[in-house]
């Protein structure tokens, strides 16, 4: 028999236990060489930064928005579909439950908050104007402002405002005093602590005879949990996955060479299933971006070619998600093929896909880095060592699946 506390730390473990198994798979060896190589080649970016910081730029504010957006920590609760059935009779014993999550999350967070202030502190230390009472009055407003952002965020779903609408709040109220507090003023980020706690104080008395909003907090975790398997599945295939499809019609061009023949349909397949992703589709529209304006930002073309060959593996390891969502569903059984055409119609696909990247980020680079365009050659040497790995991968695969 479970009380409320132990239920919540079960399944907060298997929780924990499943991203560690995950885990496994994504550090894996080459992986943490380009994690050193690119952690490496930024902190030695940020380093030459601080010696010859721009004048005219409001540094305080930066470190300011940084830190607040990291106090913005979402509430893992871990309520499940079934609950708003089995547990509703048991509303009142729930509070440690609540009490455990706002724990677990708080750590969390103040944990990623604690390391981005060790980042930013040398920069703080490099601008205009460094104090000790402001920077430890500013560390202590952003771990209070996310317990008190996460206690206020139950009672805000109970009273039925919405996630946006509480981190807009909680934004703008920790914005100005972590800033105010970089100032060197005391004062204001005492009275941001006031403000949150008064908030506080107001919210959970006027939801305090409210009864819990069930479905408004399993979609709420359901949003989490996905969001946790998309960036899990950045580097590795997760179970559990949901990815939503909606037609681009502008894109329908890229699908006129289709082939209806044993020969062309999975690479069509592949293709439409990727231009139609509504997650998948976007999270490479993202990486690209980012990295493009990364390798912009660095001003320095080593650095910025190991950024672009980071982000070309990122994408290539991406793609291979494809496989499992066309090859293990009914098509195979409708249009009976051997498996060698389904591996090479997604072979075809991910060169595709993963060529068009190549190209794309390497006329970047070339674009802000002209006189070192030749870097833009190993970019095509990762796309190919990275396609011939996964494809490697998933002929093993297929080999013990036979077996």
């Amino acid at each position: 028999m479970y009380n409320a506390r132990t239920l919540y730390n079960k399944r907060a473990e298997a929780n924990s236990r499943e991203v560690a198994r995950y885990s496994r798979f994504i550090f894996n060896g080459h992986f943490v060489i380009f994690l050193t190589i690119a952690f490496g080649a930024l902190m030695l970016q940020y380093s030459q930064l601080l010696k010859n910081l721009p004048q005219g730029i409001d540094y305080h504010l930066i470190i300011a928005i940084l830190l607040t957006l990291v106090t913005l920590a979402p509430l893992r609760t871990h309520f499940r579909q079934a609950d708003q059935v089995f547990l509703l009779p048991y509303e009142r014993q729930l509070g440690d439950y609540v009490k455990q999550s706002v724990i677990r999350s708080s750590v969390r967070r103040i944990t990623m908050f604690t390391v981005l202030c060790a980042v930013l502190l040398p920069l703080y230390h490099a601008g205009e104007y460094f104090s000790v009472n402001g920077a430890v009055m500013a560390f202590l407003t952003g771990v209070l402002g996310i317990v008190i952002g996460l206690t206020l965020r139950f009672p805000m779903m109970k009273l039925g405002l919405s996630n946006l609408s509480v981190n807009l709040i909680l934004f703008i109220i920790l914005l100005s005093g972590i800033y105010m507090s970089l100032d060197g003023s005391l004062f204001s980020g005492s009275v941001t602590l006031i403000m949150l706690i008064g908030l506080l104080l107001l919210i959970q008395n006027m939801a305090a005879k409210r009864v819990y909003p069930w479905q408004s907090l399993i979609e709420y975790e359901q949003e989490l949990t996905q969001r946790q398997y998309k960036l899990i599945n950045m580097f590795t295939d997760v179970r559990g996955l949901k990815d939503n499809v909606r037609r681009r019609p502008y894109l329908d061009l890229l699908l006129q060479d289709r082939q209806y023949n044993h020969d062309g349909m999975f690479l069509f397949l592949f293709k439409r299933n990727f231009l139609r992703s509504k997650d998948a589709f976007w999270i490479i529209i993202r990486l690209v971006v980012i990295g493009g304006l990364i390798i912009w930002f660095v001003h320095q073309p080593v650095i910025a070619a190991i950024i672009g060959l980071f982000m070309i593996y990122i994408v290539v390891l991406q793609s291979s998600q494809f496989y499992k969502q066309q090859a293990y569903q009914l098509w195979p059984q409708v249009w009976p093929v051997t498996e060698d055409k389904v591996v090479e119609g997604f072979r075809k696909f991910l060169w595709q896909l993963s060529f068009a990247v190549t190209i794309t980020v390497a006329v970047i680079y070339c674009f802000i880095y002209p006189q070192h365009f030749y870097y833009a050659l190993l970019f095509f040497a990762v796309m190919w060592w990275t396609n011939q790995q996964v494809m490697s991968k998933l002929k093993r695969r297929m080999v013990l699946l036979k077996d």
